[in-house]
């Protein structure tokens, strides 16, 4: 618990300012790190798109797929969050293992389809932006970790 806490301040710490300016507070941002540690170029493209001279049509396809996407990321993180609390609210609480397996599998099942649609936003990434865009949206994104 105490390297988790410990996770989540360093994730909160390096947070942008611009990533909380997009709506996204730093507790949702911890959230998804913790949940999946699949990179997340959507914030990179949405903090760059002069820069990586996004065309109308692309931005039009990106903003659908955010508006197809987020919802169901959200609501993924969400569950996985309230079965990890319900993981450890119940082993301190003294439930039986089978109990706690139960529980860990449906976390592991939340955290595979998190994964999966993660995996979908970058293949449509690909398909959306060019080579050298999504190349450089990579670039960008490691810029911004460091």
């Amino acid at each position: 618990m105490k390297r988790l806490l410990i996770l989540i301040s360093i994730a909160l710490v390096s947070l942008s300012t611009s990533l909380l300016a997009e709506g996204m507070t730093a507790e949702k941002m911890a959230a998804m790190k913790h949940a999946s540690p699949m990179p997340n170029l959507m914030h990179a493209v949405a903090k760059n798109q002069d820069e990586l001279k996004l065309t109308e049509e692309q931005k039009a396809a990106l903003a659908d797929w955010v508006d197809y996407s987020k919802p169901r990321v959200q609501k993924m993180v969400k569950a996985l969050n309230g079965l990890e609390k319900q993981l450890n609210e119940a082993a301190l609480a003294g439930a039986p293992g089978s109990v706690l397996q139960q529980i860990a599998s449906q976390s592991l099942n939340v955290r595979g389809a998190l994964m999966k649609q993660k995996l979908a936003c970058r293949n449509n990434l690909a398909r959306i932006l060019n080579p050298d865009q999504l190349k450089q949206t990579i670039e960008l994104y490691k810029k911004g970790q460091s």
